[in-house]
């Protein structure tokens, strides 16, 4: 089989693109496509990346579950340093938002997650710095843990070359088609074929979807805005965790011995280079001085990225209803990389048409509730949401 054809073409050389061709690439020939110079440039490369169970929408909270054992033991010869290390999750909850918290907390705890509810004042043994006074009750995860992107997509990426697959960058998708059972994937760096197509292109799935030919999808790019500022002076970051608040309009974690927030941004989008917003930077320097005693003095770096979701923001992962050789891995919505080994290997398994893992379908992940044809996604209209208007998705 040359370097052209292959079982299995998936777009996309972000971190979905990557971990769902290292699960392929165990099962036959995968060619991976980039359209940048290098893998992993967008929201791959833009992500705060950790690992908590407690994080956003409840499939991919459970995807993160079934991911951990992967991260925290990779398979021999997948990579040489260690792919999470400790850092902790502290979630605050307003006086109103404490009964979600406790909510959350009898999910976590049924999934034999490691919990700790504590009031707001108990909170600063945790992270100092936290105003306690606009808070009730905090929840911490002493096991969420970053991870090291790069040496997560550089064991996805060796794994695939030695067992044969192909990276390809450079290569822009510009015509899809699909005759006698056989996609045709043009790009700048050439001409690929194969019987099953994976969309993981992130902010342009529907792009990639469009080219196939297939009915418009709500899976969309919104911009997501970070800032970078010193601590307090004296302050030792190292143990902090990563704070958020329940109503998302805030997190903060240690980056390289700096501070970086977000305000949880989210502004439809085009495909693009996102960059930083200057109101969201301003609304992020307000929250963190509002909801800390830290002070923002100078902002040392900032920058945008897309986050991309599905209207109920839970994972778009199995074959389009229209076309079962289209697969999608769509919809991370900024759980990409901390959700992403298990996703994956659901993904893998559609592909395949194996059944879905074992452990992942024990957490009440099915076919249906991620499918790429379930209500809120497939829009019977056809209409894009405009730019500006994100009722649909909130």
């Amino acid at each position: 089989m040359s370097d052209t054809t292959a079982d299995f073409i998936i777009i996309g050389g972000g971190i979905a693109g990557a971990s769902v061709a290292y699960e392929l690439s165990a099962k036959g020939k995968v060619v991976l496509l980039e359209m940048e110079s290098a893998p992993g440039y967008h929201s791959t490369g833009r992500s705060a990346a950790v690992m908590s169970e407690n994080y956003g929408p409840a499939l991919w909270s459970r995807l993160v579950t079934a991911s951990r054992g992967f991260y925290e033991q990779p398979p021999e010869g997948f990579t040489d340093v260690q792919l999470v290390t400790p850092r902790g999750a502290l979630f605050l909850a307003k006086h109103d938002e404490v009964e979600a918290l406790f909510n959350q907390a009898v999910e976590l705890s049924s999934r034999g997650a490691n919990i700790e509810i504590v009031s707001a004042e108990d909170a600063l043994k945790f992270c100092p710095v936290v105003r306690s006074s606009e808070f009730a009750k905090a929840l911490y995860e002493p096991d969420c843990k970053d991870i090291d992107t790069n040496a997560l997509m550089a064991g996805y990426l060796k794994a695939l070359r030695v067992r044969g697959g192909v990276l390809k960058v450079g290569a822009k998708v510009e015509r899809i088609s699909r005759t006698d059972g056989v996609w045709t994937v043009s790009t700048r760096a050439g001409e690929f074929t194969a019987p099953i197509v994976v969309n993981a292109a992130g902010g342009w799935v529907q792009e990639i979807s469009d080219l196939a030919g297939l009915p418009y999808r709500n899976v969309v790019p919104f911009r997501r805005t970070a800032v970078v500022f010193d601590p307090p002076a004296g302050s030792d970051v190292t143990t902090w965790p990563m704070t958020f608040d329940v109503a998302e309009t805030f997190y903060f974690k240690p980056e390289a011995g700096r501070i970086m927030v977000s305000p949880v941004d989210m502004a439809l989008s085009e495909p693009c280079d996102a960059q930083a917003d200057e109101l969201e930077v301003a609304i992020a320097v307000d929250r963190i001085e509002r909801f800390t005693t830290m002070s923002v003095q100078s902002i040392k770096h900032k920058w945008g990225g897309l986050r991309t979701f599905a209207p109920d923001h839970e994972p778009v992962i199995g074959p389009d209803p229209e076309e079962p050789s289209f697969i999608w891995l769509a919809g991370q919505g900024g759980n990409g990389v901390m959700g992403g080994g298990a996703a994956a290997r659901l993904a893998a398994a559609f592909a395949t048409k194996d059944a879905i893992p074992q452990d992942i379908a024990a957490l009440g992940i099915t076919a249906e509730n991620v499918s790429p044809g379930r209500a809120c996604v497939v829009d019977a209209s056809g209409t894009k949401p405009v730019v500006g208007d994100i009722e649909q998705f909130a």
